[in-house]
């Protein structure tokens, strides 16, 4: 589990320190001031300094790079990992797991030679050169081990150097805008071979309590999750609402990583505040069974107030982000804080 993280020159930090991490992480603050940053530089990082992670960076952002991409793009949207734009600068991220130690993953920018201007006579333009970029990890695992790749814009494909390591901590993102029926069914078949199927039950009873048992089936062409609320036949998961999805996704991405990290962004979408507290109870039970720890993001004061009251003081802390134009800060809250916090009126979304 990470316990303690630093960020340098990525995106919008400039430079960021948050200690007091702990088992559920809610991170709160305002549009802008970097949750979906965080929530990018903890998957670069126990990522292990995977190359490949760059091409889909951006994917918690809506913009997933296909294999094949225009120089003319790829530019901009790794500049933009950067902080100020600035790719002359390193990225740095550093963390210290509770099991694995030191980690730590520098991101640098390389430049290759750019090809000379065409010159094309027949329109008296010129055509606009380009320079092949590269981005090159250093990954440097608690044993002092040092992991290098490369990936880079080669034409219009990547090119990817990337050296076997076992030294990824696993990680998962659940995005609030996109939904995959078929890995979520794949997900639950892989619970029940494990005669844990019981546990999503019990969290998806939370909002459905007529649910008795579920499935995964394929009978419809796709493989889903499917319910049996006792109609008589069987109904798909996505028909009982949104908030069955969400529930469903969060328990078993939870129980698909093991000693790893899911990442959640937007964590209370389509959940109804009432039945929030028993949620996050839920939530919890399944991260404590499969040792996985939790970072997600938030809006909602009800969100936050149903973790505050519902989870215990040593596996919740909530962490809230602040940016102005000087500096980035993370001001974290244990529970007696937050309840200090609501009688003196402070914010602390």
């Amino acid at each position: 589990m990470l316990k303690r993280l630093q960020i340098r020159n990525f995106r919008g930090f400039n430079a960021l320190e948050i200690d007091q991490l702990s088992g559920i992480n809610l991170i709160a603050g305002k549009n802008n001031s970097g949750k979906t940053s965080l929530l990018e530089a903890i998957s670069l990082l126990v990522g292990a300094g995977d190359a490949r992670l760059a091409r889909n960076v951006n994917i918690i952002r809506g913009l997933e790079l296909d294999s094949r991409v225009s120089p003319a793009m790829i530019g901009p949207l790794w500049k933009q990992l950067f902080s100020d734009l600035d790719m002359e600068r390193a990225i740095e991220i550093e963390g210290e797991d509770t099991s694995h130690g030191q980690l730590a993953l520098k991101i640098t920018s390389e430049r290759q030679a750019a090809p000379e201007t065409a010159l094309d006579l027949m329109e008296e333009t010129s055509v606009p050169d380009f320079s092949e970029r590269s981005l090159a990890f250093q990954y440097s695992d608690p044993s002092g081990k040092r992991v290098e790749s490369q990936i880079r814009v080669k034409g219009q494909e990547f090119e990817i150097n990337q050296p076997p390591t076992n030294a990824s901590l696993g990680v998962i993102i659940l995005l609030s805008r996109t939904r995959n029926i078929r890995r979520d069914a794949t997900r639950l078949g892989q619970l029940r071979r494990k005669k844990q199927g019981a546990l999503l039950l019990k969290a998806l009873q939370i909002v459905e309590p007529r649910l008795q048992s579920i499935e995964e089936n394929s009978s419809s062409g796709t493989p889903m999750i499917w319910g049996d609320i006792g109609l008589s036949e069987l109904v798909p998961l996505s028909a009982m609402g949104e908030g069955m999805t969400q529930i469903a996704r969060l328990v078993l991405a939870i129980a698909s990583m093991p000693d790893g990290v899911v990442l959640v962004d937007e964590v209370e979408n389509g959940i109804h505040h009432s039945v929030l507290p028993d949620v996050w109870r839920a939530i919890d039970e399944a991260a404590k069974q499969f040792r996985t720890q939790i970072f997600a993001t938030t809006h909602s004061f009800e969100c936050v107030m149903a973790a505050h009251e519902s989870l215990s003081k040593d596996r919740f802390r909530l962490h809230r982000l602040e940016a102005n134009d000087a500096e980035n800060r993370c001001v974290t809250y244990e529970p007696d804080a937050i309840d200090a916090a609501i009688r003196h009126n402070l914010e602390v979304r």
